[in-house]
C-alpha cells in the first residue's frame, strides 16, 4: 500500500505538469470570434438623365428580382470566425502546433469544416440597359472599424461574367482602416499562405495572392456621391442587361502577422457595396 501511495504521489506532479502544458498550448493558439450584421448595397451607375435609366442592380438570386439592395445569402449562419489559410479557396488549413515563439510548425486540413469558420455566399449583379465596369464602392463598403480585424481579414471574390470569364481575386482590407495594427510573426516566412500540408502537417507555403483593395475602389467624393468614377482596376465588366455571379468569402488569414490573439472577441460588420461606371471599358 505504501509503495502504491508513493506511485500515486509521483503521478500528481506529472499530471499537473501535463495540465500546465495543455493550458500553455491553448494560450498560444491563434483564434478569434466575431458577431456580425450582414447586408449589401450597390450604387447607381454614373450617367446623365439623357442617357436613360442606367443602373447597377443586385439580387440574392440569378433570376432576381434585382434592386439597389439585398440581404447577403450565406451558406452557413456562422457566428464566429476562426483563422484559416488558403491559396485557392479549395483547400483550407488551420494551425495544429506552434513552438514557444508562437511560430506554427504544423497544420491540419480543415476543408470539410471551413464553412463554419468564415462567411461565404453568392450575389448577382445586373447592369440595366447599358454596359459598365464594376468596382467596389468605398462609402458603403463596411467590414467594421477595428483596425486589428481589418488587417487580419481576407475578402475573396470569384466573379463570372461574359466579358472577363471567371476570375478569382483575394483582397487585403488594411487600406480601409488597418493603420496601427499590432503585428507578430506566426509563420517562418513573410507574405505567404498555406497551399498544402503533408500527412505529418508540414506546410508548403506560397506567396500570398491578396491584393490591396484600394486599387479596386471606384472614386467618389463621399457617402452622398451618386456618380462614382472609374478606379485603377475593375472587378469585372458587364454587358447591357447581363447578370454576373459574385461568390464571396470573408475569413481570417491565419498566416497574416496581424492575426493573433489580440483579435479575439471583436465585432465585425459586413456590407458589400459595388458601383457601376459607364463609359469606355478598361483593357486588362
Amino acid at each position: 500500500m505504501k509503495r502504491e501511495a508513493r506511485k500515486k504521489s509521483h503521478l500528481l506532479p506529472i499530471s499537473l505538469f501535463l495540465l500546465l502544458l495543455s493550458l500553455l498550448a491553448l494560450g498560444s493558439a491563434t483564434f478569434a470570434w466575431f458577431t456580425f450584421n450582414n447586408s449589401t448595397r450597390v450604387e447607381p451607375m454614373a450617367g446623365s438623365v439623357g442617357d436613360g435609366d442606367v443602373s447597377l442592380l443586385i439580387s440574392d438570386s440569378a433570376t432576381g428580382p434585382f434592386d439597389k439592395e439585398c440581404q447577403l445569402p450565406l451558406v452557413n449562419n456562422t457566428q464566429e470566425l476562426q483563422p484559416l489559410s488558403t491559396a485557392d479557396l479549395k483547400k483550407f488549413y488551420a494551425a495544429a502546433a506552434q513552438n514557444r515563439q508562437g511560430i506554427t510548425l504544423s497544420y491540419r486540413d480543415v476543408t470539410d469544416t471551413a464553412e463554419k469558420c468564415m462567411l461565404h455566399g453568392t450575389v448577382y449583379l445586373q447592369s440595366k440597359n447599358r454596359s459598365c465596369d464594376v468596382y467596389f464602392f468605398a462609402p458603403q463598403l463596411n467590414f467594421g472599424t477595428d483596425g486589428q480585424v481589418l488587417s487580419s481579414l481576407r475578402l475573396a471574390l470569384r466573379i463570372q461574367s461574359r466579358t472577363d470569364g471567371e476570375k478569382t481575386r483575394f483582397f487585403r482590407l488594411d487600406d480601409l482602416g488597418g493603420a496601427g495594427a499590432e503585428t507578430r510573426a506566426t509563420v517562418s516566412e513573410d507574405n505567404v499562405v498555406v497551399s498544402s500540408a503533408n500527412a505529418a502537417g508540414a506546410p508548403v507555403y506560397v506567396a500570398d495572392p491578396a491584393e490591396n483593395i484600394s486599387a479596386y475602389l471606384a472614386q467618389a467624393d463621399g457617402e452622398t456621391d451618386t456618380k462614382p468614377r472609374a478606379g485603377q482596376q475593375r472587378l469585372c465588366a458587364l454587358e447591357a442587361d447581363e447578370v454576373a455571379s459574385v461568390e464571396f468569402w470573408l475569413y481570417l488569414e491565419g498566416c497574416d502577422p496581424n492575426c493573433f490573439n489580440s483579435v479575439q472577441t471583436r465585432d465585425l460588420s459586413l456590407q458589400l457595396a459595388f458601383a457601376g461606371v459607364a463609359g469606355e471599358q478598361q483593357d486588362e
